[in-house]
């Protein structure tokens, strides 16, 4: 009998030891941080439309991110090590070729459980670049934006029941493959459409960024929607951060509990 409690002991001793040897995993949830791409003009920087960042004209998108408690940050330019900090990233229009290494920076992070907002106006399609990826297309350019019919999903339902979002030279979209179209003008033209199993991740791709435009902000359901995707990806991505600790103090209670059993027993 002693020999088997002896036996006891030593596998819970390796359990202990080898929790100390796993590495932590890596964090789904950063508790709200967003990433925001933006540009300057002097020096010229950067591949998206706008200066998101200090632009006065993108205020309240900037607030609006705060009020919901989402921590932000910006950068011209991104790579698989920043990417790893954020649990949302906007990419509001891109105006030029995308870098190969960032696109492919970016496509990673999402196939790994990030969550991506994407938007593409009348300026190109070089956000297929990443989009293409999750089935999801920007082609035909129209001079405005108008969504009127949304399918049910919680970026046009929860909490806010989307009845007219309004954008201008936009750029509608079709999809492939496990995406979905939402968002429609009244002639079903789609320019709003979702993801949910880009790999681990999720992407949302709106046909124009000017919506979230202080001009534009305040019109319709312009900031409900922008409400909604944020409420979603909290939702979709909030997960306990899994570490070393979190493994180890189950396993010195069942240590504590075992030792008390061998005692009782003697």
């Amino acid at each position: 009998m002693k020999g088997r409690d002896g036996s006891i002991v030593i596998a819970v001793l390796l359990l202990v030891s080898f929790a100390f040897m796993v590495s932590p995993a890596v964090a789904e949830w950063h508790g709200g941080k967003a990433l925001v791409m933006y540009r300057t003009w002097s020096p010229s920087d950067g591949w998206v439309q706008y200066n998101y960042k200090t632009s006065y004209n993108w205020d309240s998108f900037r607030a609006e991110l705060k009020e919901q408690n989402w921590s932000v940050d910006y950068a011209k330019h991104v790579n698989t090590t920043m990417l790893s900090n954020y649990d949302a990233l906007f990419v509001l229009t891109p105006r030029e070729n995308i870098p190969d290494d960032e696109a492919r920076a970016i496509i990673n992070w999402v196939l790994e459980g990030g969550q991506l907002v994407i938007t593409q106006n009348g300026t190109g399609t070089y956000a297929n670049e990443i989009t293409g990826t999750f089935g999801i297309t920007f082609d035909g350019y129209r001079l405005k934006m108008k969504m009127t019919n949304f399918s049910t999903h919680p970026v046009t339902t929860t909490p806010f029941t989307l009845t007219e979002v309004r954008g201008v030279t936009a750029r509608n979209i079709s999809v492939n493959g496990t995406s979905q179209q939402i968002g429609f003008d009244k002639k079903g033209r789609c320019f709003l459409a979702v993801n949910d199993t880009a790999g681990k991740g999720v992407v949302v791709a709106i046909g124009d960024e000017y919506m979230w435009s202080d001009w534009m902000f305040n019109c319709n359901d312009n900031e409900e929607l922008l409400d909604n995707i944020l409420a979603y990806f909290k939702r979709t991505c909030s997960v306990p951060e899994f570490t070393t600790l979190t493994f180890t103090i189950p396993v010195f209670g069942l240590l504590s509990v075992v030792f008390l059993l061998l005692r009782r027993r003697r």
